[in-house]
């Protein structure tokens, strides 16, 4: 019997609409829309996203056997997984970093930061900067390359022991797939890309906040039964503390010489791509495209003006699945979180899987031929004119 046929997730196709709202949702990309969606169970990491979503309650997911619930009364701590790029933290890091501080005065714990890897020591300083008190290093050889494999099973035997109340994870293409191995390998709950965090006055829980059914509304999830409470937080949307070079955190390096790597998988290359301009965490002005926009030669001129004002060009999923923006710069709630000073959106109808990732802009500009267009619900100015007419004005004007 074939793995789709015993796999979890199911489709009921007496039930589907064949909407392919479940294939737009699916954050991994694991539901493929042919007659009908299929699911991939190699790439599905069975979120339920798919589920909350489709209107037609035509996807069925088995439950797992619960194991034993774990008592809360042993377990301390808020801690962050923290991640690097290179030689420097994941912006994602400082986020989570600022949240875990705020979450930790109303429980009365500590933010602690879990960082694997190998020759770690440098990255001590700005931890201890944006807020942690307690640094957990695991260090060795063995994890200089990221393999999920290696770097979920040696953080997983640390929360075994150690116990934290709370585990938080970027929601970056990194921590997406390590969050879920994780959450398997503690038989915890998860809840994937967040996009707020609270801690409840009467029972203490940590409130997982997050887009549910297309983003119509906001689903608040606890974890009342199993440590540690897991959550992934998608990257711009909490705000880091101010860095303070005076703080000192306890530096804690485990000793990580018993771990024995996965032996089925090597890491046989490492290349690095670059997409040219800034990233889109750090980025002030973004330029976001849509299907609006129909010619490459549009495009081209849009980046050219976007150069010329020092903004970084993106786009929305539909923008990416036309060839026009490389799948890394795409926008919403299958990509990028963002919060510049400044978001242009042009040719983007406003759909709220867009939206959903432009909140944590400070102003929306929106340039689109049709007056009732969503987006102009969201922007603080609208201009009503085609993307090819807009960009010829806006070049002008910018000589």
């Amino acid at each position: 019997m074939a793995i789709k046929d015993t796999f979890a997730l199911q489709l009921r196709r007496d039930a589907c609409t064949q909407c392919g709202i479940c294939a737009d949702s699916c954050p991994f990309g694991a539901i493929q829309f042919n007659e009908y969606p299929e699911v991939d169970p190699y790439s599905c990491r069975l979120c339920g996203t798919c589920v909350q979503a489709c209107p037609a309650e035509a996807w069925d997911m088995q439950e797992a056997v619960s194991p034993v619930a774990q008592p809360a009364v042993s377990v301390k701590g808020i801690w962050v997984l923290a991640e690097t790029e290179g030689d420097e933290l994941a912006p994602v890091t400082r986020e989570l970093l600022g949240k875990a501080t705020e979450l930790g005065g109303k429980l009365g714990q500590m933010p602690e930061v879990v960082l694997a890897g190998n020759k770690l020591q440098r990255f001590v300083p700005e931890l201890e900067s944006y807020g942690a008190c307690r640094i957990h290093l695991l260090e060795s050889e063995k994890l200089e390359a990221f393999v999920e494999e290696n770097y979920a099973e040696v953080v997983a035997q640390l929360v075994r022991e150690l116990q934290p109340e709370i585990l938080l994870v970027g929601a970056t293409p990194k921590g997406r797939g390590l969050s879920a191995r994780l959450a398997a390998l503690l038989q915890t709950g998860l809840t994937a890309d967040c996009t707020q965090l609270d801690i409840d006055a009467d029972t203490l829980l940590l409130h997982q906040i997050r887009p549910a059914f297309g983003g119509n509304l906001m689903a608040t999830i606890t974890t009342p039964n199993h440590r540690p409470q897991m959550a992934s937080v998608r990257p711009g949307i909490m705000k880091a503390l101010q860095p303070d070079c005076a703080k000192k955190a306890e530096v804690i390096a485990h000793d990580l010489s018993l771990f024995v790597p996965d032996g089925r998988v090597r890491l046989l290359s490492e290349m690095e791509e670059t997409i040219g301009g800034e990233s889109l965490s750090d980025s002030k002005v973004i330029v976001g495209i849509g299907r609006g926009v129909k010619k490459h030669e549009t495009v081209a001129q849009i980046r050219q003006w976007a150069e010329r004002i020092g903004a970084v060009v993106a786009g929305s999923r539909a923008a990416v699945e036309a060839g026009l923006i490389d799948a890394k710069m795409q926008i919403g709630q299958t990509g990028h979180t963002v919060s510049p000073d400044v978001y242009i959106a042009i040719g983007i109808s406003g759909q709220i899987q867009h939206t959903a990732g432009i909140t944590g802009a400070k102003k929306i500009i929106a340039i689109n031929p049709d007056a009732a267009a969503p987006i102009f619900n969201v922007a603080d100015y609208g201009w009503v004119m085609s993307a090819e007419e807009a960009i010829v004005q806006l070049m002008q004007g910018d000589k």
